[in-house]
């Protein structure tokens, strides 16, 4: 089964990797959990996982960390590529140790009798004492990780940020344009893991020396506004989705005079807000969203944690409009700012909970289902704009004379 699946991967790798952690992995773990010492009949199965489907997958061979970090679940900053022979073990055992209740009741083996729901109780808490016990080796791993090799301590916080993993645990539906290519799945893992990327030009049009955190920074080529504009437009429709009116884009600003403000606010005549919406915050009143996305990996990011990333560029964005905002138009200003890792700041967040709850409650939807689905779209659209700027050309190109002015005879 995983060298069928290895040879989809070697063209749709999207396809393969969900196929695996949506069914095929789950297609042994029966077999896990009622046989003992069954981890040696799985060292065949590893080995194909290992060395045939996961270089498929992320485009390089895997080192013995790398596996360990890939076995981890999606939203603790792996992939959710179980190692068979290492769960093998673990899963018996806590099969035995959930179902013991149960066993001994229908065996009368116990000499208090409980009743039914007595037993479903201690099973309840059975589960949650081996999930805590999982959690626990799972950050025992991670920290293993990272005391060897401190890069993955950052990959880590930005991996494990809510909304940065959507994309892997979505199912690849071409409906809502959630299906990628191999080249851009393979470029979304080198980016997740600081892999280098192959294929890329040594040197930047712009005169400096490319790689991922340049290319993702580099403002040569309208990538990074095409990225921020991907974000704007989805959110505007999210909104209007969920009921608002008066949605607007690039909403221009009621002009001010400078010298009521303080230099730090944008009183430029042309200032405008990205999104627009009325009653967004409360009652008839004017809510203005503004988007920043930044690339938390670069040269100049690279000594700070995250979340003070989210509330430096928060900061600047309420510094240029938050007071004109408020004095000028009588509205609320929201940043919505995001990483290129797929994390959001808590401004965002809180817009991104406040646009679920409405929707969930005017069709009727459970709020997990639309919040999920909410985060993962937004994720999809910075994930694939993020993809164009490190393989769209930034050339400029000689604009050739009309067809009315060439010679044909020559």
């Amino acid at each position: 089964m995983v060298e069928n699946l290895t040879e989809i991967a070697s063209s749709h790798s999207h396809l393969a990797y969900s196929n695996f952690i949506s069914s095929l992995k789950f297609k042994w773990v029966y077999l896990q959990r009622t046989i003992p010492d069954s981890a040696d009949s799985f060292h065949r199965l590893e080995d194909a996982i290992r060395n045939r489907l996961i270089p498929k997958l992320i485009g390089r061979p895997c080192s013995d960390m790398e596996r360990k970090i890939f076995a981890l679940p999606i939203r603790e900053g792996g992939l959710g590529l179980d190692n068979p022979v290492e769960t093998a073990p673990i899963f018996y055992k806590n099969s035995e140790h959930v179902t013991e209740p149960l066993v001994l009741n229908i065996l009368e083996l116990d000499e208090n009798k409980k009743t039914i729901h007595e037993v479903e109780k201690e099973i309840a808490e059975r589960r949650l004492e081996c999930s805590v016990e999982e959690m626990k080796r799972q950050k025992a791993l991670r920290e293993a990780v990272c005391k060897d090799e401190e890069k993955w301590t950052r990959t880590f916080l930005l991996n494990m940020e809510t909304g940065a993993s959507s994309w892997l645990s979505a199912r690849p539906l071409e409906i809502f344009n959630r299906e990628l290519s191999k080249s851009e799945f393979t470029d979304a893992m080198c980016l997740r893991y600081g892999f280098e990327i192959n294929g890329q030009f040594s040197e930047c049009v712009c005169g400096k020396q490319n790689g991922a955190d340049h290319a993702l920074s580099c403002s040569t080529g309208g990538f990074t506004i095409l990225r921020h504009n991907e974000i704007r437009d989805t959110l505007a429709d999210i909104i209007t989705h969920a009921g608002y009116k008066g949605v607007e884009i690039e909403k221009v600003l009621q002009p001010v005079n400078p010298d009521d403000y303080p230099r730090s606010v944008n009183t430029a005549p042309d200032a405008r807000s990205d999104v627009y919406a009325i009653g967004l915050w409360r009652g008839l009143q004017g809510a203005h969203v503004d988007v920043a996305v930044f690339h938390p990996t670069a040269p100049s990011y690279r000594g700070k944690d995250p979340k003070s990333l989210y509330k430096m560029n928060e900061s600047r964005k309420k510094r240029d409009y938050q007071q004109r905002i408020r004095e000028s138009e009588r509205g609320a200003f929201t940043p919505f700012v995001m990483a290129t890792s797929g994390g959001s700041g808590p401004e965002a967040e809180r817009l991104i909970k406040k646009l679920a709850s409405r929707i969930s409650t005017k069709h009727k939807d459970k709020y997990a289902e639309v919040i999920n689905f909410l985060r993962t779209r937004i994720r999809f659209c910075l994930l694939r704009s993020t993809l164009v700027s490190l393989r769209g050309t930034r050339k400029k190109f000689t604009t050739p004379p009309p067809i009315a002015m060439c010679d044909f005879t020559d």
